[in-house]
């Protein structure tokens, strides 16, 4: 697996971004700061609640529901990654947050709180990382209290643009070959990136016992001119700290040498080219 990422903060804070330019940077975060106004509507925050924000991350939900409580409840983070939990208490060290905002290190399938502990469940982009996912909806839950809601985000990936629908057939050697390879990479079951899509994540909150579900489709759509210096880190990022790069998917399927033609072929074929590139998301909220 990858090693160019250490730790998820440093995943979240600059290496998705690698390939983007300030523009595109800019663009994301305040498509970040978006979703979690989303999410953040969508539970239905009021004064007093309990909030968990499962996965936290380096608190984006958290902190703004913290913000929106104005001090009149309480918020709990929590990561299963020591580095998340590090981040976030620096962030709190620089902040006037005195009081009423918990960190909690644990994963989302083993939360050690009691049963019906919290008002709201909220969360961005955690499922995507989690193989099996029905124990940690279960863990949902069992934590929110009877009439509680819960709110998340997760990219569908398996639906988004691909590579062989953006470069021209003829300018890529083995063009079906490398079709197929991508089509068996991003709906394989044995990914936790690509083993979900909307219609399953709602059969497993349904399983868990939730009421209420509803599903919020969106797409975003990007267009933009490529250039050449985007193209490595489209292959040799990884989508999260130990997953596979995508060259390194593709290295399953063919040779070095395959690979590194295929990648210098998108390369010369997408130069200059202005692309459009479409990603799909799941909002998803849901009352016990």
């Amino acid at each position: 697996m990858s090693d160019a990422v250490k730790n998820w903060t440093e995943w979240l804070k600059e290496s998705r971004f690698s390939y983007m330019d300030e523009a595109q940077k800019e663009q994301t975060i305040l498509w970040l700061f978006s979703v979690r106004d989303k999410i953040l509507d969508r539970a239905g925050l009021k004064a007093g609640d309990i909030v968990i924000d499962i996965g936290t991350g380096t608190g984006l939900l958290a902190f703004g529901a913290y913000e929106r409580l104005n001090g009149n409840g309480v918020v709990i983070a929590t990561d299963k990654f020591e580095d998340c939990i590090l981040e976030c208490e620096k962030i709190i060290a620089k902040s006037d947050i005195s009081d009423n905002f918990l960190i909690q290190q644990c994963p989302a399938d083993n939360i050690p709180l009691q049963d019906n502990a919290v008002d709201a469940v909220v969360m961005r982009s955690v499922l995507v990382h989690i193989l099996d996912k029905s124990p940690s909806i279960n863990e949902f839950y069992r934590i929110i209290k009877n009439g509680g809601k819960l709110s998340i985000f997760e990219p569908i990936i398996r639906s988004n643009t691909r590579y062989y629908e953006l470069v021209n057939p003829e300018n890529i050697t083995d063009y079906e070959k490398f079709k197929q390879a991508e089509i068996a990479i991003m709906s394989s079951s044995e990914s936790p990136l690509t083993n979900f899509d909307d219609k399953t994540l709602i059969e497993c909150f349904e399983k868990a016992g939730f009421k209420e579900i509803d599903l919020d489709l969106a797409t975003e759509q990007s267009i933009y001119t490529v250039n050449g210096a985007m193209i490595d880190p489209w292959f040799n990022t990884p989508p999260s700290p130990g997953s596979l790069t995508m060259k390194e998917n593709f290295l399953n399927h063919f040779s070095e040498d395959e690979v590194k033609r295929f990648i210098e072929e998108v390369k010369k074929d997408l130069d200059g080219k202005n692309i459009t590139v479409k990603s799909f998301s799941a909002y998803i909220s849901a009352v016990k």
